[in-house]
């Protein structure tokens, strides 16, 4: 079992250049086992103004800065965590519960977009355009947007907040970062990373708080022009209508509902691994995971058996363990929701043909948030569980008679995050992922998302993209300059 590392930063606000002190605290637990890990000041209203205010006095310099030394320094951050990744995988399984071995990819991730990031930062460029006079000229300049208040979540406490952290300090803003309550530890420890890479200390505040509190000086804040969140959809509709007031640009990545087609030709076997793998990554809590299983009628018994035999043998216990393929959900209440949504299922119809129970024999984990890898068959559209999103590693499945049905109701959500299509012809996967009405399709592979492309939602998923050239567009506005052109010297 490997332990939790020694912390290498102070529990507190990082703020002003400085760790600050607080008035209140708050506790937080190791959701494999209950046990608290360490309090963190939490910060109040007047301490996230001030780290507006700070953010505002450093960007005139942040921003003149040349964009390759803010490169440089985003890619040095790269480079050191990826050297510290043991500890930082570590820290990240004590605080949100995800095995090792997914946390250190969530940290390679993470590191992935401090180096793309990095190298985008001296390609932003404007240009020069055509005036209708022959004796001017417009210069169109790309330039920082402003401070940037990002708002990121728990299940991937590190890598969300890279995606925004390096975009926004490639582009020249400077940031107020609020980490989600539950995992504000991973983001205290990056602070003395990024210093180490050359970050000038106020380039950056990091603000643990209430969510409320935190969003609505961030809204409300004149040098905030940017508010970058990942998390519910309820959260992103909140903040939206708090940032029109002072007409802010928002860049949102919500919640999702997401389809996963099984077409009539794919393969049981490969599927139930690719399916049981992706369900199992972070016990179900992303975003973009399978939320609904559509499966074909006549594939349905062949896929039930896989599935169950895959489901049943894998290891669900702490992630600090080795060859553990799952860890406890973040607190007993996402327990209870999504045990609330299993239940409504049955009581509907459903069946449970398959579950995992194993962590009940470690008597060290009873004070855990866990909860059974699930698999249920005979779930409707209507049905709460395949209209909601589950965050939690329960697989439902849909039965399909046709495809162009299939796609129907797949597309029949307010949600349009990401979705999955398995099968042998791949032109026949082509035109059913087109047709899907979301951000991201993974054809015959359950983990699409890189920092070189962009990643967004459609319809209440979101607005606006993460990583690839788009991602740092979202930090960047533009301003047209119309002059004289330099005459020819005598």
């Amino acid at each position: 079992m490997r332990t939790i590392p020694t912390f290498w930063f102070e529990p507190r606000p990082w703020v002003e250049g400085r760790w600050q002190p607080t008035a209140e605290s708050f506790a937080v637990d190791d959701p494999a086992t209950g046990r608290r890990l360490i309090d963190v000041g939490r910060a109040d209203a007047a301490l996230v103004g001030r780290a507006c205010d700070a953010a505002a006095r450093c960007l005139p310099a942040w921003s003149g800065t040349s964009p390759f030394a803010r490169g440089a320094m985003l890619t040095r951050c790269a480079a050191l965590l990826a050297a510290r990744r043991d500890e930082l995988s570590r820290l990240i399984t004590a605080e949100q519960g995800k095995t090792v071995a997914q946390a250190a990819a969530e940290v390679d991730y993470a590191a992935s977009f401090f180096q793309w990031f990095g190298e985008e930062a001296r390609r932003v460029h404007g240009r020069i355009a055509a005036h209708p006079d022959a004796d001017r000229e417009f210069v169109i300049e790309r330039r920082a947007a402003g401070v940037a208040g990002l708002v990121t979540p728990w299940n991937f406490p590190l890598a969300q907040a890279a995606k925004k952290i390096a975009a926004a300090l490639a582009a020249g803003c400077t940031a107020v970062w609020k980490p989600a309550e539950a995992t504000p530890l991973i983001a205290l420890g990056v602070v003395p990373i990024l210093l180490e890479a050359g970050m000038p200390p106020e380039v950056l505040q990091v603000v643990p708080g209430r969510g409320s509190e935190v969003g609505g000086v961030l809204a409300a804040h004149p040098a905030v022009r940017v508010l970058s969140l990942t998390g519910s959809t309820a959260t992103g509709r909140s903040l939206m209508a708090a940032a029109a007031a002072g007409i802010k640009r928002v860049s949102l990545e919500l919640g999702g509902n997401a389809p996963f087609i099984v077409m009539p030709d794919a393969d049981p076997d490969v599927v139930a691994e690719q399916l049981v793998r992706l369900k199992l990554f972070v016990s179900g809590q992303v975003c973009v995971t399978a939320n609904r299983v559509f499966v074909p009628a006549a594939l349905e018994g062949r896929l039930v058996a896989a599935l169950a035999d895959r489901l049943t043998a894998a290891r669900v216990g702490n992630g600090m363990a080795d060859g553990i393929d799952a860890g406890p959900l973040i607190h007993a209440r996402a327990c209870g929701e999504v045990a609330g949504l299993v239940r409504d299922a049955v009581a509907d119809g459903a069946e449970i043909v398959g579950e995992n129970r194993g962590y009940e024999a470690d008597p060290t984990l009873r004070g855990g948030s866990f909860f059974p890898p699930t698999l249920l068959r005979g779930v409707t559209d209507g049905m709460r569980i395949a209209r909601e999103e589950i965050f939690g590693p329960v697989i439902p499945l849909l039965r399909y008679e046709q495809v162009a049905d299939a796609v129907t109701r797949a597309n029949a959500t307010p949600s349009g995050l990401a979705g999955y299509v398995y099968g042998h012809d791949l032109a026949a996967c082509r035109a059913v992922a087109s047709a899907l009405e979301v951000g991201i399709v993974g054809v015959n592979e359950w983990r699409p998302l890189k920092a070189e492309i962009p990643f967004g939602g459609v319809k209440e998923s979101g607005i606006g993209a993460e990583g690839g050239e788009e991602g740092i567009a979202e930090f960047l506005e533009t301003r047209v300059i119309s002059l004289p052109r330099p005459p020819m010297p005598a």
